[in-house]
């Protein structure tokens, strides 16, 4: 049911994007949990977004470790309270792979990090009207004044961008949503990716690494990794009718510093 997917190797981290699908062969991957969670979601697109996450997840963690996709064990732990159903940054379970997932609009986002502490992010582009009424309770003054300098039809991509690099931030810090993202800094969206300030912490545990990433049309993504430099190196899976996992641009990805 899997393409042959590239290994993470020390110090480096994989980032795959895939378009949403909801292919009954993939359920089956999934655990008990899982699918009551799917079950749970209204919105066809809802489901779709979550069983492609969850099951990539499943494929590309199990194809590093050299198991069955059945026999990975995902974790999901939260640092600031203790409500007793998984919920939090995911991880695999005995394993120093590090884990991060994402899913907005079509699209959905996995990263699997061997160089420290993941966080991915993937939004839709959102309206301006929807954009400029976040971007006043999330956004540092520096970074709206920085999104009012741009031209009106940008701000909405432009918001976008920040908060996909905030959330990734927040992510590898497994922080979440329960940090107010105003607390952040993240450069300017037509500037390369970097946090640039966090009030009432010096330093969020580790050195942030922090980079842009192509997430295809109408959408923006970003990832973070704690720790030294490293390599990020982009994919795109496709899946099958019957839920055949393909790398179709196998040979031809793209690699960079973060």
């Amino acid at each position: 049911m899997s393409a042959d997917v590239p290994r993470v190797a020390v110090g480096e981290c994989h980032v795959w994007f895939a378009d949403a699908v909801h292919v009954p062969a993939l359920l089956a991957l999934l655990d008990d949990r899982e699918r009551a969670r799917h079950d749970a979601f209204v919105r066809a697109g809802d489901r779709a977004l979550y069983l492609t996450a969850h099951a990539l997840a499943r494929q590309l963690v199990a194809a590093q470790l050299g198991v069955g996709p059945f026999a990975v064990r995902l974790t999901q732990e939260c640092r600031h309270c203790d409500r007793p159903e998984p919920h939090g940054k995911p991880g695999v379970a005995d394993a120093d792979l590090e884990l991060s997932w994402s899913h907005s609009g079509g699209r959905v986002a996995v990263a699997l990090s061997l160089a420290g502490p993941v966080g991915v992010d993937i939004e839709e582009v959102a309206a301006e009207g929807r954009a400029a009424d976040l971007a006043a309770t999330v956004l540092s003054a520096v970074e709206r004044a920085e999104l009012e300098r741009l031209p009106a039809a940008e701000r909405a991509a432009g918001f976008i961008r920040y908060w996909a690099r905030k959330e990734a931030v927040l992510k590898a810090t497994g922080d979440g949503l329960m940090v107010e993202p105003a607390l952040l800094t993240v450069s300017a969206p037509d500037a390369p990716a970097a946090l640039l300030e966090w009030r009432e912490r010096a330093e969020p545990h580790l050195p942030v690494r922090l980079r842009d990433l192509d997430a295809g049309d109408g959408h923006r993504a970003a990832v973070a990794v704690l720790g030294a430099e490293c390599p990020v190196v982009l994919h795109e899976a496709v899946y099958g009718g019957d839920g055949t996992l393909r790398h179709p641009r196998r040979g031809v990805v793209t690699s960079a510093r973060c």
